[in-house]
């Protein structure tokens, strides 16, 4: 069965009416309705809102191991096998894999998303083989925020080859490790009294790209981190060039579907910007034997993730006034 196509926006008049239909045929599809299925649920007599809102309370109940934690430190899943099977079946029609290709061949920017330490090292390794491949950008930014590193990423850092203790060390790491000798970057910086207030902006000039590291504030920051959202709008009103129209993010394969849908929203309905989003190739998330392995808790937690997203989304499109928040 071929995947489901994501939220994306063109920057062109009917994007609203496309994006809540792609959003409603992906909670709709069959492949969702299977994996509700398998824990007890049913999506039957139940579509557009109604069904993101049964969705977005299923999820919870069943498939968020996180509790508010950072990924790696969520909590282990007694799954079955009949259910771990078919949530590997499913993840590639739900869009968690197989979506590494732009469909264009130039974007004034390219947007890497933050992440885990390994994030760090992957998505630069990735924007560079898209520029070797003939991909045309003038802009290249990793997005992230003052996040300290947790759990088993003080010890992947170090094998790894990564200074530093939290994520934005990590970021600037793999932009040196992918674009070769980038020199001292032109730093920018705003402390404030939290971390999660503070921000930070280096960049790099480079064969004609324009390199970025962005360490974003918090929109809440006493409370949390820079989420992916705040990173987005944070480069969208502060750190991006009027220039700059057409945006392709870059992320890891299986946060794809939360993440487009998180793009469009703060990238496309509220700045008008052209925006698709894709995932790290198997080639270039290659860590030998520290490459991330996804266990099919992993993809339940990231169709939480995109339904809480698309819930979020879909409310920005239709005018409807609910918003249950990206992570």
């Amino acid at each position: 069965m071929p995947a489901i196509e994501l939220p994306s926006w063109r920057g062109e008049p009917g994007d609203r009416a496309r994006a809540r239909l792609a959003i409603d045929r992906w909670a709709g599809s069959l492949a969702m309705a299977r994996l509700v299925e398998s824990f007890g649920g049913t999506t039957d007599d139940r579509e557009g809102r109604e069904l993101l809102d049964y969705l977005g309370e299923f999820s919870a109940a069943h498939w968020d191991f996180r509790r508010g934690r950072e990924r790696n430190l969520a909590s282990d899943a007694a799954l079955s096998l009949t259910q771990s099977v078919l949530v590997v079946e499913v993840a590639p029609q739900l869009g968690l894999t197989g979506r590494e290709r732009p469909t264009r061949s130039r974007y004034d920017t390219m947007l890497l998303t933050g992440g885990m330490v390994r994030a760090g090292i992957v998505k630069p390794r990735f924007a560079a083989q898209l520029l070797k491949d003939g991909l045309s950008v003038s802009h290249i930014a990793f997005l992230g925020g003052f996040r300290a590193f947790g759990g088993d990423e003080h010890a992947l850092a170090g094998e790894l080859g990564v200074d530093g203790g939290d994520e934005v060390e990590a970021m600037v790491a793999g932009m040196r490790r992918a674009f070769g000798s980038l020199g001292d970057p032109v730093v920018e910086r705003h402390v404030a009294d939290t971390p999660h207030a503070s921000w930070c902006h280096y960049s790099w000039s480079t064969g004609g790209v324009r390199l970025s590291v962005v360490a974003a504030p918090s929109s809440e920051p006493s409370a949390r981190r820079a989420n992916t959202a705040d990173t987005f709008r944070f480069w969208a009103a502060h750190r991006r060039s009027p220039a700059e129209r057409s945006v392709l993010v870059v992320t890891t394969p299986i946060y794809v579907p939360y993440q487009a849908a998180g793009a469009v929203e703060a990238l496309g309905v509220e700045q008008g910007l052209a925006v698709e989003t894709v995932g790290v190739d198997a080639s270039s998330s290659d860590l030998g034997a520290l490459t991330q392995q996804f266990l099919p808790q992993h993809h339940l937690q990231e169709v939480r993730s995109a339904i809480r997203a698309m819930q979020a989304l879909r409310a920005r499109v239709t005018g409807i006034a609910e918003h249950t928040g990206t992570e």
